[in-house]
């Protein structure tokens, strides 16, 4: 196939040809270019010094980590693989490895489920265990924990000081924290309770739900989405004990989100990803919920993760798929407004984890295969790779569970006037 040359205004057409003999795909199947590129990994993976963090102020420096962002951002496998060998193997040596995590970049703290348990990471890096819980999640302004273990539900200081402990009649999973602070929402075997946020007034929501978290509204009501049994999208006045508000929702959903300014309610499941716009009608009179709209995705992918950007105008997906027997992965952002969608990464392999960062300006994305995070810049930021992250949450410094970032505390809600 013959390259498209572009124009030229000025004259000097060798530079543009040169340019354009350099950016034309060499064409090969789809299928080599993946197996090339797991190749290229695999001897990546094999030379790598354990337990590096890299700074990457333009995602391209002179390592290995930095030579792979630079080489699959944004830009298709078969070129991007060329350019990455020619700077991996060509390249000076990377420089000497820094031990254990570093500096989250943007700042914030996380909250981990790690093999043990929940973990908090400072914003320096420096990291401690939470204590022998089964999940947590943040409270609206970072200064507790809901934390679960087995049938108990605990709020805990993130220094570790539980603060109260209730007993409730199942195994209780999803604690979420309203964003007003005075409310918490969980599942207990097959239903679904809720509890002031000083531990008291503990009470029953529905008796049987879907296996997700609910979601509450970022307006400050008291108001909850979540999906019931039947696989019924409800929100309800959790202080009025009503109804507000239902739709049918996803056959198999499992993300739930009430998001931005309170407009918009994400919606996910393995085959498909929607946007719900809410409208209110009035003072603690209701919701309105709004016809979805899907995003398009790949054929033959699916949805491994998703979440909400803070300000409620984007999407980040981990799609999952296969090209030619090899596995792959994909880091996709949506856009509300439904624009063109960004590829920010697509590599073999498993990616496992979003979570945004509070500003929006950020997203961590795990990749187990290297033991590492990384902090893929969605704007102006700059971006990090570090790695060693499950012998960083692990006894003795031993590779374990690769660890699951449950939040990025703090994002601002609507009533905070900070």
């Amino acid at each position: 196939m013959k390259a498209k040359l572009p124009f030229n205004p000025h004259g000097g057409s060798n530079g543009n040809l040169e340019r354009a003999l350099r950016e034309a795909p060499v064409p090969v199947e789809p299928e080599a270019e993946w197996r090339g590129l797991e190749v290229v990994l695999a001897a990546y993976a094999e030379r790598r010094p354990r337990r590096r963090s890299t700074s990457l102020p333009r995602l391209a420096i002179a390592c290995a980590v930095a030579a792979l962002l630079a080489a699959l951002l944004l830009s298709p496998a078969g070129a991007s693989v060329r350019d990455w060998v020619d700077d991996v193997f060509s390249g000076a040596p990377p420089p000497p490895p820094r031990p254990g995590l570093t500096a989250i970049p943007g700042g914030g703290r996380l909250l981990v489920r790690a093999g043990d348990g929940p973990w908090i990471v400072a914003p320096d890096g420096s990291r401690h265990r939470l204590g022998d819980y089964d999940e947590a999640s943040w409270s609206p302004h970072g200064l507790f924990v809901a934390a679960a273990a087995a049938n108990e539900l605990s709020a805990v200081a993130p220094d570790g000081d539980e603060h109260w402990r209730l007993s409730a009649p199942g195994t209780v999973r999803d604690p979420r924290w309203s964003p007003s602070g005075e409310l918490i929402a969980f599942r207990a075997g097959a239903g679904l309770r809720v509890v002031a946020g000083d531990g008291s007034e503990a009470r029953p929501l529905d008796d049987s739900v879907a296996p997700l978290a609910p979601s509450w509204s970022p307006r400050g009501q008291p108001e909850l989405a979540y999906v019931d049994a039947r696989g019924t999208l409800r929100v309800v006045d959790v202080e009025r004990d009503r109804a507000v508000g239902r739709a049918t929702t996803l056959a198999g959903i499992r993300w739930l989100e009430w998001g931005g300014r309170g407009g918009v309610l994400l919606e996910g499941s393995p085959r498909r990803i929607q946007l719900r716009p809410i409208t209110a009608r009035g003072d603690r009179n209701g919701v309105a919920l709004g016809r979805p709209r899907a995003f398009h995705l790949p054929a033959g992918e699916k949805v491994a993760d998703v979440a909400l950007a803070p300000s409620g105008g984007k999407v980040a997906a981990l799609l999952g798929g296969r090209i030619g027997g090899v596995r792959r992965s994909e880091l996709i952002v949506f856009d509300a407004r439904h624009r063109a969608p960004v590829r920010l990464l697509s590599v073999p392999g498993r990616l496992a984890g979003l979570a945004w960062a509070p500003g929006g300006g950020r997203l961590l994305v795990g990749w187990p295969r290297f033991d590492e995070w990384l902090f893929l810049p969605t704007g102006v930021a700059a971006g990090q790779a570090q790695a060693g992250v499950s012998e960083a949450f692990a006894p003795g410094g031993e590779r374990g569970v690769f660890p699951h970032v449950e939040g990025w505390c703090c994002r601002a809600t609507l009533h905070d006037d900070r």
